[in-house]
């Protein structure tokens, strides 16, 4: 038996530019405030252990 379409035929929707373009922003954002996180982490520790 074969599988039913989707209503009207469509075919299922692709991601739009500017959608893409949001979550490659989120994901970039998110990697620098890790990064941030991470520097102020080791700073802490650093001045923590020298100190």
């Amino acid at each position: 038996m074969p599988d039913p379409e989707p209503a009207g035929g469509s075919q299922p929707p692709e991601p739009s530019a500017p959608a893409a373009h949001n979550d490659l922003l989120t994901l970039l954002v998110l990697l620098l405030a890790s990064a941030m996180l991470l520097a102020l982490c080791f700073g802490c520790a650093a001045f923590w252990l020298y100190n």
